[in-house]
């Protein structure tokens, strides 16, 4: 400790650490090794672009739109995506749950605010 700098040593998985039998689901889940919330950035990206894809194409079709349904027909395509990686052990059982939970509210707040 020269200086005062600590040097911390992390060792990051790579492709090496991918065995033969892996396939495309250890390669798709080698990200979450090194960060965790990799993929919940990623489900978050393409609910976003499916809610404004959404929400803008309504409002060019009828001149008006509503933020909140666009957000619940997001949120259910989101929901069944996360459910396909965690049964592929591409998303963890902790960021399912987040999803999940989220995803619930959003529709449920769409479902009883709906006339």
């Amino acid at each position: 400790m020269e200086g005062g700098y600590i040097i911390i040593m992390v060792d990051y998985p790579d492709l090496s650490s991918l065995s033969n039998d892996s396939g495309i689901a250890g390669l798709m889940s080698l990200p979450n090794a090194s960060y965790p919330y990799f993929w919940a950035w990623i489900m978050g990206g393409i609910w976003a672009i499916i809610v404004l894809t959404m929400y803008f194409q309504e409002v060019e079709k009828t001149g008006k739109a509503k933020m909140l349904s666009s957000m619940a027909v997001a949120s259910l395509a989101i929901l069944l995506l996360s459910t396909i990686g965690t049964v592929l052990i591409i998303i963890s059982t902790e960021i399912m749950v987040v999803i999940l939970v989220l995803s619930l509210i959003i529709i449920a707040i769409w479902f009883f605010s709906s006339k």
